[in-house]
């Protein structure tokens, strides 16, 4: 059995792997605020025999992480790294290291399930879109604040908007928080639903639509397109690596 583990920006992400077949998940909020808090969602975890990691929170996470998994188990993580091809996908950065690991795990997942053409959008602290055409080649990506990164900026560069609570999703809003909550809603899903038919219209392929990521079933209900939701996608990518890569180099 294979841990796969998907350090972001505010989550950990979990999963245990037989082969590419996810058999377990879990996930834990860190916020930001260091994994030392939230790494016990992995003692469920029976020791596995390899621990593959995506780590987009920086070194001193990983450090953390490196720790905790030593002192569990005497393992060290196999951090991913974005390359110039693996697993059927090319990058399109011409600095191929310089691609998220969760980003490259993703489109890696993406193809392993579809075998074409795909644009695929994780909602999380912040917003990537990338695209995949019908050979395999990622074509490139944007990066978009998520949602609670451009209230916060809201809050932050104003004087008249206050910290938002929860409010009711308006096409216009009657009060600051409906219209700070929806605006920045609509913000992204305008973005995303274009981002999406411009794909299409400039590449000439129907991509498959996929959205995944803490932030996707918050946008699913207002998207125009056939998005469809995959919320283990980093993690499916992440065994397809370990299954099909990473197996033969350790």
């Amino acid at each position: 059995m294979i841990l796969l583990v998907d350090v972001g920006n505010s989550r950990l992400k979990w999963a245990c792997a037989e082969g590419t077949r996810l058999v377990e998940t879990g996930v834990a909020e860190h916020a930001g605020e260091g994994l030392a808090g939230c790494l016990e969602e992995l003692a469920k975890v029976k020791k596995p025999r390899r621990v593959v990691v995506s780590n987009v929170a920086g070194e001193a996470s990983g450090a953390v992480l490196t720790g905790w998994t030593l002192g569990r188990w005497g393992l060290t993580p196999e951090l991913v790294v974005a390359r110039e091809t693996l697993c059927g996908v090319r990058n399109a950065y011409t600095e191929p290291g310089r691609l998220g690991p969760d980003r490259w795990a993703a489109l890696i997942g993406a193809w392993s399930r579809y075998r074409g053409a795909a644009c695929v959008v994780d909602c999380g602290t912040a917003v990537t879109i990338d695209v995949l055409d019908g050979e395999g080649t990622h074509l490139g990506g944007l990066i978009l604040p998520g949602i609670e990164m451009m209230r916060a900026a809201l809050v932050a560069g104003t004087r008249g908007v206050r910290p938002v609570g929860e409010a009711e999703v308006a096409l216009l809003a009657r009060n600051t928080a409906g219209a700070v909550i929806g605006g920045t809603l609509y913000a992204l899903v305008a973005a995303v639903d274009r981002i999406a038919e411009d794909v299409a219209a400039e590449t000439g392929e129907s991509p498959a639509l996929v959205i995944t990521g803490g932030d996707a079933k918050v946008l699913l209900p207002l998207l125009a397109g056939p998005w469809t939701h995959q919320p283990e996608l980093v993690l499916q990518g992440l065994a397809v690596i370990a299954a099909e890569v990473m197996e033969a180099e350790a």
